[in-house]
Order: structure tokens, then sequence, then C-alpha cells
């Protein structure tokens, strides 16, 4: 079979050359055509569902909206989970699904059960409803400030004159507008001329409705043409509603006009927005998911310059958040690490080579392999980004692994007097079972990485099919390319031809090498005649591995240094929205005040992320300066600091931008989450708050947060129906005049050229102040009668309204926390161990640990899944190229034995074990055994010649010696730009590369002495 192959190779060699060179050349042509994110594009199998019920009362929100909706779309296949928060007329409720599931077809069928259900649901809810994807946060954010007009100006340049330019770029998917107040036109109704005239506040909303009126009343033929009749009294003018007929008094008609004034007014919102300190617009640019983010986030920068020049002077234009910046940092830090690594790991082939022609044949193989990968990519719809390539960053030192091996064993043939073309064919014949097993077992490991679920497929799937396809087309590279651009670029060594192996082998060795070699010799030789003591080192060095492991800190994703962060902050339970903005502004002056902080925008009864919000809540978005000298995790805790020190009424938690992001896609937004669960809503309520006084206790635990919300008082205006039916109320009466007085009712909307202004009716804000004003009101019935409120209802306050939580149909409530200079796992441990020691836990109450915590732990166990698996599949492929024991066990030991590097260099740069880290353990599972694979390949060889066991053991290794180091040094310094992590987008790769490197290291010493001596070992009792 390899004979066959040798001859292939030989034969169609032009032809082989041709067809790689077309894979590299159009590789080089999709280099440009792939789209530029920050993470891979995912469909979380989450699909959330938003609706907005006006100002229900939380107990009516939960009994006619979340609910139903719960128990209607509970059906839907695949789901694993629902979670909800209802508050004041809002429903959030996120429907969780397997990762198996098309999440597509899944949100189909949640929008269809809620269509069925629609009929018996409030007709006021309005819905958002989507899936979670990373395109559904903002690329791009910018504000619109003036010093000199209303935020009802500045939302109407956004909504009418930005946001079209800005939708028309391609690759823009939604431009979402936050704060501002849409404009309206407010009929300020006198309640005394109202009153006085006999009239109820309704009839005039019920006028302007009649009036503001289009309709077609049919078609007529005249004049040879055929005429469209319309019947309109629309309003289009300011005087236009001032001249509406509200009714007929004593044979008067009653406009308007004699009973109420007409002015420009804004839609009342409870929440403010600012951006550096200044009442503003906020503009968030959402992309398609397959768009380039870099692209279009140029186009948004360039398109926002050009109507920046096209605004009047006033108005200013200001980014406060842009992706594309992290993605370009990222991107270009990852590239950087790429490219040097590529030249270190070139020059230690020419250290070790000694010859441009040789290190050129096998460096070659690295920029080819790239390019066939990155067809591949383009193939599969993947994109550049930082997992894709760190797969890249990671195979630089990898892939040239066979190319090594195959050059060096042409120059050893070369140095036995074979010609080139000669050694060529001898190399292919003699590598080509020991490339294949030593290329498909690092595949394998892999492997099942493509079908495990969670958010660790989500960062690693991409990496480990980039690094697969880089892997394939390094060993077709090897076998097909190398020998043959080898035949056609060596040359003949002048010097004697060797007859002997040894001395042909160190015909190109200098003298470092050779003093290597001898040390090598010395130390397998005694390695061989001591297996015991070799077993005990190794016993040793698994122990040590084990209590590293335990004495390592544990995360769930690498700290990234992004340039900006989030900081989501609330008020005491039931603060109004305008003390909420006093003390607020005292933050903001902190923010001007910090020095690296370069903008900032505030966000107050509104959010970032797609949630409710109370008017006590919110959060800032901080862009950080670029020249700062301070880290992003310094600045926070200065920040953190000064806010306690200044507002310490204001509970404010602070996350990294993508790690809110992440944690926002999955519902899991803070590393540590006790949730409570008790059949009575006073009980887990109370075991909530006692954890949240306890939890400071525990050290590195910041950022406390009782999920308990209380949202605030309530008046609640309780209609005595007797009296009520005496002065011709009903209870729906009362309703509907009571929201025309407070919020005012929307009764039309006047078109005024390709723009419509709201017609609301309401009082002036001098009657409606105060609850006291409120009873007092005369208010006049369809009848006409004219009573005081109070005659009719009475006042019940209600001081405290809860948000209610629920997981799974079961209410419950959640007390999460951040950290701050300490691991997770250590935390969470100590926390565990503490609480119900500490806390008195109710009888029937159901403690349960979520947030990050619990994905770091779905994440390590399905990682260590792919750690058994890969290895049992290692296991097979080395049995049927062995056919015995002894060959994969002697391997795989020695392969575990490597994990004590990637823990010992994990422990020397306090380096937590988190996805990264553990992803870069499963790595060196996958290259350090192609060591022992080349050298057991080797032993067969030199038994096939007559060698005992031991000699053929030793000539192995000592033959193997070279090229094992070459490609393991390869690998360090390809991996050595990102452990040294510098650029945010290496530092998520950081770990897996301090990992790869310390498992790699160990392993040229292990896969030099101990899988030798353990195969020898096996060996003699017969495996």
């Amino acid at each position: 079979m390899t004979s066959a192959i040798a001859r292939f190779a030989d034969a169609h060699g032009r032809a082989l050359v041709l067809v790689f060179l077309s894979f590299a050349l159009a590789g080089l042509a999709f280099l440009f055509r792939i789209p530029i994110s920050i993470f891979p594009q995912t469909d979380f199998p989450r699909v959330i569902i938003l609706v907005n019920n006006g100002i229900a009362p939380v107990d009516i929100q939960m009994l006619t909206v979340t609910r139903p909706i719960e128990e209607a779309v509970r059906i839907v296949p695949g789901i694993t989970n629902i979670r909800s928060v209802t508050s004041r007329g809002m429903s959030e409720i996120s429907v969780y699904f397997r990762w198996d599931v098309d999440i597509l077809h899944a949100l189909h069928l949640v929008q269809g059960r809620i269509s069925q259900i629609l009929p018996n649901l409030p007709p006021e809810c309005r819905f958002y409803i989507n899936r979670m994807t990373f395109s559904v946060f903002p690329m791009v954010g910018f504000s619109m400030t003036s010093p000199n007009r209303s935020t009802a100006e500045l939302w109407e340049k956004a909504y009418y004159e930005v946001a079209p330019r800005l939708y028309r770029l391609p690759g823009v998917a939604e431009t979402r507008i936050v704060g501002g107040r849409p404009p309206e036109y407010h009929v300020l109704v006198d309640p005394q001329k109202l009153n006085g005239y006999g009239l109820p506040l309704t009839r005039v909303t019920e006028a302007i409705r009649r009036t503001n009126l289009i309709g077609a009343a049919g078609m007529v033929q005249e004049n040879y043409k055929l005429y469209l009749t319309t019947v309109t009294g629309l309003i289009r003018r300011k005087e236009q509603i001032e001249d509406v007929v509200v009714g007929v008094v004593k044979g008067t008609p009653v406009r308007i006009r004699d009973l109420a004034r007409v002015e420009p007014g804004e839609r009342p919102i409870y929440n403010i927005v600012t951006a550096d300190g200044l009442p503003a617009v906020l503009v968030n640019v959402l992309q398609q998911p397959d768009g380039n983010a870099v692209e279009i986030a140029d186009a948004v920068n360039r398109e926002l310059r050009q109507i920046q020049k096209e605004l009047p002077p006033d108005v200013k234009l200001a980014i406060f958040y842009d992706q594309s910046i992290l993605v370009r940092d990222s991107i270009g830090s990852v590239t950087e690490s790429i490219l040097i690594g590529l030249g270190l790991s070139v020059a230690v082939l020419v250290g070790f080579l000694k010859s441009w022609r040789t290190t050129f044949v096998a460096a070659l193989v690295i920029p080819i392999a790239v390019l066939i990968a990155i067809v591949f990519m383009k193939l599969f719809n993947m994109s550049f980004n930082l997992m894709t390539l760190g797969g890249i960053a990671a195979c630089i030192g990898v892939v040239i692994d066979d190319a090594i091996v195959m050059v060096e064993n042409i120059i050893v043939h070369m140095s036995m007097g074979q010609p080139p073309r000669e050694a060529a064919m001898s190399a292919i014949h003699e590598l080509t079972p020991a490339l294949i097993g030593s290329t498909l077992t690092p595949i394998v490991v892999f492997l099942p990485l493509v079908f495990l679920g969670g958010i660790t497929a989500v960062f690693f799937r991409a990496l480990a099919m980039t690094l697969v396809t880089a892997l394939l087309a390094s060993l077709f590279l090897a076998i097909f390319f190398t020998p043959v651009l080898a035949r056609a670029v060596f040359r003949r060594s002048p010097g004697p031809v060797e007859t002997d192996l040894e001395k042909a082998e160190q015909a190109g060795e200098g003298r470092i090498m050779r003093f290597l070699t001898g040390r090598y010799e010395k130390a397998l030789h005694w390695s061989l005649r001591r297996p015991r003591t070799v077993l005990l080192a190794s016993a040793a060095i698994l122990a040590a591995s084990v209590g590293i492991y335990y004495h390592l800190g544990s995360g769930f994703l690498p700290e990234m240094d992004e340039g900006a962060f989030v900081g989501d902050y609330r008020m005491p339970e039931g603060t109004s929205l305008e003390e909420t903005n006093r003390v607020l502004m005292k933050v903001e002056q902190i923010l001007k005040e910090t020095p690296e902080i370069e903008s900032y925008s505030r966000r107050t009864g509104a959010r970032l992320a797609l949630a409710t919000a109370e008017p006590n809540f919110g959060d800032f978005l901080v862009k950080l300066k670029r020249d700062r000298k301070k880290s992003a995790e310094e600045v926070i805790e200065s920040f953190r600091g000064r806010i306690a020190e200044t507002v310490p009424v204001l509970q404010i938690e602070f996350a990294h931008i993508l790690e809110d992001l992440i944690a926002d896609l999955v519902a899991s937004p803070q590393p540590i989450e006790i949730k409570v669960y008790h059949p009575d809503d006073a009980t887990y309520k109370a075991v909530a708050k006692e954890i949240a006084e306890w939890l400071p206790k525990v050290p590195g635990v910041v950022d406390i947060v009782n999920r308990t919300i209380i949202i605030g008082p309530a008046h609640n205006f309780r209609v005595d129906p007797d009296k009520a039916a005496l002065a011709g109320f009903g209870v729906q009466d009362v309703l509907d005049l009571e929201s025309a007085i407070l919020d005012g009712q929307v009764s039309s909307n006047m078109i005024r050229g390709d723009r419509m202004f709201g017609i609301r009716v309401r009082y002036p804000a001098a009657y409606r102040s105060t609850s006291g004003q409120l009873k007092e009101l005369l208010i006049t019935s369809t009848t006409g009668q004219t009573v005081p409120l109070s005659s009719i209802a009475s006042v019940e306050t209600e001081e405290v309204t809860h948000e209610i939580r629920r997981d799974n149909l079961r209410n419950m409530s959640a007390v999460t926390a951040r950290l701050e200079g300490r691991d997770l796992g250590s935390t969470m441990n100590e926390v565990k161990a503490r609480l119900f020691k500490e806390v008195k836990i109710p009888p029937a109450t159901d403690i349960e640990f979520g947030g990050q915590y619990q994905m770091q732990r779905e994440s390590f166990s399905g990682l260590t899944m792919v750690l058994l698996m890969s290895m049992l599949l290692i296991f097979i492929i080395l049995v049927f190229e062995f056919r015995s024991f002894s060959h994969p066990i002697a391997i795989l030991a020695a392969t575990l034995l490597c994990g004590f590097g990637a823990l010992a260099a994990l422990d020397l740069t306090r380096t937590t074990l988190n996805i990264s880290s553990f992803m870069g353990a499963i790595m060196v599972v996958g290259i350090v055994h192609k060591n022992g694979i080349l050298m057991l390949d080797s032993e067969q060889e030199f038994s096939a010649r007559g060698l005992s066991l031991e000699d053929a053991v030793f000539q192995a290794g000592r033959r193997r010696l070279r090229p094992i180091l070459m490609t393991a040094l390869a690998t360090i310094f390809g991996m050595l730009p990102l452990a040294l992590g510098v650029g945010s987008g290496a530092q998520i790769l950081q770990p897996l590369a301090i990992a790869v490197i310390g498992g790699v290291s160990v392993s040229m010493i292990l896969s030099l002495l101990v899988t030798p001596v353990l195969f020898c070992m096996l060996r003699k009792r017969g495996l």
C-alpha cells in the first residue's frame, strides 16, 4: 500500500503540486471575502418573549399574560426550561431548548402557540419575540445630543432622518432608538370648563377619533375617467384639532378650543437617557447574523460622518460603543500572534536543519495548510473570529510536524547516498503509516467536540473544525507535496556517502544536537536499566498532577480587557424616576472625573439587555481610553469604591462587555447565583434576604444583589358599584376617565407630510400631581351627572409590590454576586460549605446554584466526556495501527502524564482552570501522543531488522530524537505569542496556549523516556 502511494506521488508529482497550489490560490482569494466577527455566529437555544401590557398590576399581569403564555409554549418540542419575570405591565419569558434543536423552527412553533391564545390575552398586549444570537445586541451605538433642542426634536431627527439612512447600508438589520420622546400634540382639557358643559372627558377623545378619518366611499365615472371618491376629516394642523366639535350644548357647538388648549408635547415615557452628562437619544445599530462586522461598522461610521455634516451645528453625534474596535484589536492581536508564531517555528527549523532549502520545503506546508483551511471555512460559511483564528494560530506549530518528520527522513536517506527522488519515495514508503496514525489521532480528539452542546461548543467547535481541516491538509501535504517539492529543491551533499544509519543521522547535526543526542543516549540507557524507578517517578508525576489540579483555581471564561464595561444599577425599591436621576447625576460626575474614561452613556428605566426595567433600574456603558495606564479591572475597582463612598444608597454591579453579552444570551449574567424555592412566597423571599445579608462574609464576593425586587407602592381606586351606578358610571367608565386624566389617551394620529403625531387627550399636570387632587376631581358621566371621584371610589394604598420570578413554572427568588480578586471554583466551594451552616434554611426550601458556576460545571462535564471519548478513540486507532496493546498503553500513559505539564504551567502563571485552559489540556492529548507513535513505529522497523527489544527501542528513541525535538519546539514557539496574551483577542486564548506549551514541554522528556521504558515492560509481559 505504501509503495503504491510512493509510486503515485512520484508519477503524478506535477499534477499534485498544481492541485495544492490551486487550493492555496482559492484560499488566498477567499481570504478577503470571509466575514469578520468577534465570535462564531451561533443560535443559542433560547427564545425570549417580551410582552408590554401597559401598566397592569403585577398579579393581574401574571394571571392574564405570563401564566397563559408559559402554559401555551410548554407543549413545544425540545423545551428544557421556562423562566419568567413579571412586573407592572411587563412580562419577560425565556424559553430554553436543547442544543440540538433547530432554534429557528422552534421560534416559529413558539410564535404559533402564542398566536393561538392571542384572543384570550388582553388586547393591549404588544409582543417582541426573537431567538438569541450575537446579532441581537448592538454592533455600533451612538448618541444624539444638543444643548438647545428637546429630546422630542432629537428623537424626531433620529427616527425620520438618521435611522432610514442607516437601514439602507448593506448588512444593517435594525436600528433601535432608546430614549427621547416621540413628539405629540396634547389636548389639555380644563376640567372646570368640561364639567361646566356637562361633558365627560371620554367625549373629547371620541370626538377627535370620529373626526380624524378618511374612508373610500366608492368610484365615480365622469369625463371619461374613473374617480376615487373619499370622505375625509383628516387633521393636518393644530388649528384643525381646536376646531373639532365635541358636542352640542343648548344648541351651540362646543369645540375643543372652548374647553381645552392644544400644544406640542411628548409621549409620556418613564425613562431617562443621557450621554456624557447631556439628555440624549441613543441609536443602536444591529447587524445581520452573517454580516461582516468590520465592513458594516466602517459603512455606519462613514454615513454618520456625512450625516453630521448635514445636521444643524448644535446637534452632535458621538459613538459610545463600537464593537468593530474590539473585533479589529482582537483579530489583529491573534493575527499578529499567528505571524510571530510562524516566524519562530521557521527559526526552529533553521536551527535544526541548518539549510534554507530544507527549511523552505518544510515551512511551506504551513501557509498552504492554512489557506486550504480557509477554503473549507468559506464552504462551511464560517467567519474569521477569535475561535477560527485561534484554531489557525494553534495549528501553526502542529501542521508542520508531519512535514518536519518527512523532510528529516529524506535528508537521512540522501546522506546514505540515495538521490533526492529515490530518497523521497523511501521516506513516503517508510513514514506513511506513522503519519496517517499520528494525524488521525489528534483529529479524533476534536471530533467529539463537534457533537458537544453548550457554551463550550459555541466557543471551541469552530476552533476544532479549523484545526482539524488544517491537520488533514498537512497530512496530504506531507505525503503528496513535501516529497515532490523536496526532490526538485534538494541537492546531494558534496561530502562522502554514509552507509551507517547512525552516522547518516549525525551528518546534518550540529554541535548542540550532538551534545543533546549524547546526553539522551545515557538517559535512555539508564532508564531502560531501571524501569521501576521510572515507574515510581511517573507515579509521583501523576500524584503531583492531582495535587496541582485541586490547588488550581477555576473559572468559566478568561478575563478580557475590552476597553469598556457595563454597570447595572438600582436604587431602593419604589424610588421615583426623578430621584433616581438626581442620584445618578452624582455618579456621572464621578465618571467625568475619572481620567481613564473617554465617554459613557446612561439608561434609567431602560436596559441595554433585552429585559424589563423599572424606573429605579438602569445601566451605564463606559468606554475607556486606549492609552490609559490602568486596566479595566482596576478602573472598575476604583469606581466601585468611590460610588460606595459618595452614593452608598445605590447598588451597582459591573461586567465586561462580552461577559455581559454572553451572560445575557444564556440568561446567566453573574458568576454566583443562589436560587431559592419554597411553596410559600413569604418564606423564599425571607430566605433570599438572609442569604443576601450573609454573602458579604465570604471573601472576594462583591456586587451582591437580591433579585426579590420590590417594585414600589400603588394607589388602587376601588369603585363602589352602587354609588357609581347612581351617578351614571360603571367601573370601565371610571377606568377610562382615570387613564385619560393621568397618562392621557391617544385618540388619533395627525398626519403631517411623511410623519405621524399622536393626539393625546389628558388633564394639565396641575390637576393630577397628587392622589389628593385625583380624589377631589369632579368627573362627569355619560348621563351628564358631575360628582367628585371620592364620592364613588375609595383609595387603597399598596406599599409593597414584588416582581414575580418563576423557574420551570415555580415561583422563586435568586441572589446574585460577582467576584473580585478570587476564582469562581474556590469561592463557590466556600459558599456551599458555609451557607447551610450559617444561614437558617426552613424545611421544604430548595436551594440551587446557577449562574456562571452552573455553566462552568456543565462545560467541564462536557469537556471531560470529550477527553474520555478522545482517549478511547485514540486507543482504538492505535490498536488498529500497531495490532497490539503494548504500543497504545505505552503511548497513552505518557500522554496522560503530560497533563502534569499543562497543569503546572497554569499553576506557575496563576491561570485558572477555565474552559479555554481545559480545551488546551485536551489539545495536549491530541498533540503529544504523535511523538510516541513516531518512536514506536520506528521501533517496529528496527525490530524487523533483527535487533533485540531494548536495542530496537534504544535505536528508535535515538532515531526520532531530532524530529521529536523539532516538532515539540515548533509547537511551543508557535504558541508562545498567544501564551503571552498580547491584545484583547489573545487573552481568551492565552490559557489554552499556556496549557499546550506546558504539556508539550513535558512531553519532550516523557515521550522520549517513559514511553520506551513502559513499552519494554509491557512487551516483556506479552502484551
